[in-house]
This record gives structure tokens, C-alpha cells and sequence, in this order.
């Protein structure tokens, strides 16, 4: 048995979300509509065949509708030959299964680790970006193809970006989130209390630049860093500074979210910006952590076994 480190990337637009929605006690079946059951098709075709089928631990869970530029994730995979799978062919077998398919997901590395890697634990922080667009002239409402299902088309006849850059402060430290937070059902007790990295507004651009239709839009990217997020916290965050910048709300009724933290005591007149314009754009990890637990391989020289490869111990390597 073999672990394995998977960096990917994905559209969300087509998926019922990135984890599977199947009945626990019967986990071999396939979801291929949700992000995690088509990656465990695509390992289940690896050659050779797993003995048991893949599972694969996410490490940050992602809503319908919202993209990632990269999550990760880690997988155990067994085979009868109890050998490892050679990572560049792997790579390139899954990406010819999504293409094949037609998924919207890219596999971007397969890493052999050691056991005591995990995908979530090991995690520092999650970046993600939230992008959206606003007409330079109120009456433009031909939104560019390109941008329908990547960035929410902002329609307000005042906005204020400054407004909205100087709310981002409210947000900094140590705060009790749980008024941003959306009600899961759930045993375990949440942390409600998170400390939020970094939050920027900048300029942001077209996917096409060349569409002359992008020339009439200013677009505009929110950037959230924390070690973690809770349930729709972004799309809650990035609602309510919007509708500060469009004045739809003060800081003061931010102020009053987050002094009061309650599920009830979210603004009703604060709409949830849709999934679409939300980006998980990376998972960030210690490098000299990850770089332990990378297992050294070789190429296998028993030609009956071309997809795998060898482990280098500390003695070959001397």
C-alpha cells in the first residue's frame, strides 16, 4: 500500500460540489457528478488495479458552483502487487481519463509519500479569491461570454471601492465568525473563532482581455487568507463588503455581526454573492515538512510491472 499527495485543479460550474454525497456504509460507490467521486474513478483505472477502492482525505472542502486553481488532497492505494505507482505515468493516465470524460478537473502532481503525511493536518493556510464585475456605464448589461460562470456581475448604480477597501479592516485578527458562517448539521463542535491572514481588494482583469465586451466592465478581485474557513464564510464576507461599497449597509452594521455572533443576527438585506465568482487558489504548506515525507524513487526494472517504481532507501542512497 501506497500514499500519495494530489495537487488538482477544477471548474465547479458542473458539479453537485467537490465532496461526495453518498451513504457512508457502502463508500465503494461512484459520484462521478461531485469533484472527489470523478478523481476516485480516474485512480481506479490506474494500472495496475487498485485491490480496494480509492478513498481520497480532502483537505479543504469547496461549495457547488466554486472553482479551485488548487486543492489537494491524499489517497491510499492498494494493488495485489503491493508496489507503488509511478507518479509521472499517473499524472498523465488521470488527465487523459478527464479529458476523455469531459471533467472539468486537471490533476497537477502525484506525489508518493509516507504515511504519516496528511493533506489537512499539514496545511498552514488557504488563499481564495473572489472576483467580480461592475459596467463602467449602468445601462451595459451584455455580460462577456467568457466571464458568465467565472465572476458575479455587480448591478448597483453606486459603488464605492474605497468604501469597500477600508471595511476589509474589520475583518483582520482574531474574530468570532460565527454570524458569517452559514448553519451546518453536524455533531461536532465548530470553532467559531478564527483568525482572518490577510484581506486585499485589487484591480482585478478580463479571463479574455481580447473581448471587446470586457472593455466595458472594471473587474475586481477580494483576496482571503486564513489556516482555515468556515462554511460560506467567504461568499459572507465578500457579500457584506460589497453592500458596503454599494451603501447598502455602514461598517457599523459589520461592527454589530461580529460583536454579536449569532446565525440570527446576519443583515437580511445583505444578499449572498453567488459560488461562481469564488476561487480556492491555493493551500499553502511548510516545503521542508512536505520535502520529509516525499519518498525517493527509482524506476522499476521488472519489465511485468512498466507503471511502477521502486522506493530509494537512506543506504542506496549512500
Amino acid at each position: 500500500m501506497g500514499r500519495y499527495f494530489l495537487k488538482f485543479s477544477y471548474l465547479g460550474t458542473r458539479y453537485r460540489g467537490l465532496q461526495k454525497n453518498v451513504v457512508r456504509f457502502n463508500e465503494a460507490i461512484r459520484d462521478p457528478d461531485t469533484v472527489q467521486g470523478a478523481i476516485e474513478d480516474a485512480l481506479a483505472t490506474l494500472i495496475p488495479k487498485c485491490s480496494e477502492w480509492p478513498k481520497i482525505t480532502l483537505s479543504s472542502r469547496t461549495d457547488v458552483g466554486v472553482h479551485a486553481l488548487c486543492n489537494t488532497a491524499h489517497v491510499d492505494l492498494h494493488n495485489k502487487h503491493d508496489c507503488l505507482y509511478n507518479p509521472n505515468l499517473a499524472l498523465i493516465h488521470m488527465n487523459r481519463y478527464f479529458f476523455r470524460c469531459k471533467h472539468d478537473i486537471r490533476l497537477l502532481e502525484f506525489i508518493p509519500v509516507t504515511k504519516d503525511f496528511h493533506s489537512r493536518h499539514f496545511a498552514k493556510s488557504r488563499t481564495y479569491v473572489y472576483r467580480f464585475m461592475r459596467a463602467k456605464v449602468q445601462s451595459e448589461h451584455r455580460i462577456p461570454i467568457s466571464e458568465t460562470s467565472h465572476a458575479y456581475h455587480l448591478r448597483s448604480e453606486t459603488f464605492d471601492i474605497e468604501r469597500l477597501e477600508r471595511a476589509t479592516q474589520l475583518f483582520m485578527g482574531i474574530k468570532d465568525f460565527k454570524t458569517f458562517s452559514a448553519e451546518t448539521i453536524t455533531t461536532k463542535p465548530i470553532q467559531y473563532v478564527r483568525e482572518l491572514h490577510a484581506i486585499t481588494v485589487e484591480k482585478g482583469q478580463p479571463l479574455m482581455p481580447f473581448d471587446p465586451l470586457c472593455q466595458n466592465f472594471d473587474f475586481w478581485n477580494i483576496t482571503c487568507k486564513a489556516r482555515s474557513f468556515l462554511y460560506k464564510q467567504v461568499r459572507r464576507m465578500v457579500a457584506a463588503l460589497i453592500n458596503v461599497g454599494t451603501e447598502k449597509i455602514t461598517e457599523r452594521d459589520i461592527n454589530i455581526m461580529l460583536q454579536v455572533p449569532n446565525h440570527r443576527n446576519w443583515d437580511p438585506r445583505i444578499q449572498l454573492v453567488p459560488a461562481h465568482g469564488l476561487y480556492l487558489a491555493n493551500i499553502e504548506y511548510s516545503q521542508e515538512e512536505v520535502d520529509e515525507c516525499i519518498i525517493e524513487f527509482k524506476e522499476s526494472p521488472d519489465p511485468n510491472y512498466p507503471n511502477t517504481i521502486v522506493p530509494i532507501y537512506a543506504n542506496e542512497a549512500q
